[in-house]
């Protein structure tokens, strides 16, 4: 009989652990999520804060093909001197100023035509999309995707 209780005592707490440790599991990937939303949702307003494209930033353009072809960041320029949405295409860093988390981030901007906002195009639109892509180094080779969002930014022109 007492060997039958330990048994039982012993299959209870193992139960009750498990259910601990996974519901810390899943409290901590809701508090990555959260920063991680936090951290892209700074990213694209920052970048849509700035002008279209580099064409567009001193002078209105009328054409498409007006429009920057090489996305990315201009010669010279940094993170600080961005002035337009798509100098973030490659952008890459790490965020380690919070205390209880280090994420590295990657940013792709591409042309995106309205009829097929999921994919990407080589010609130059009206319309571009910024991806942002933040992961959660968890071992010194290996990562957790934390989130994956996107952002379009249209180019208006009224005469």
């Amino acid at each position: 009989m007492t060997l039958g209780a330990m048994l039982l005592l012993a299959a209870i707490m193992l139960r009750v652990n498990t259910a601990n440790l996974t519901n810390e599991s899943i409290r901590d990937d809701a508090q990555y999520g959260v920063l991680a939303t936090s951290i892209a949702t700074s990213i694209i307003e920052e970048a849509q804060s700035k002008a279209f494209d580099e064409n567009t930033d001193t002078m209105n353009v009328t054409l498409n093909t007006q429009l920057t072809s090489v996305l990315g960041p201009e010669t010279g320029e940094t993170e600080n001197t961005f002035d337009d949405f798509d100098d973030y295409n490659g952008l890459t860093k790490r965020d380690s100023t919070m205390p209880s988390a280090t994420f590295d981030i990657s940013c792709q901007v591409v042309y995106v035509e309205p009829d097929n906002i999921l994919g990407s195009t080589t010609d130059r639109t009206w319309n571009k999309k910024l991806i942002v892509t933040i992961t959660r180094p968890v071992a010194a080779d290996s990562s957790v995707l934390a989130l994956r969002t996107s952002s379009i930014f249209s180019y208006w022109y009224f005469r």
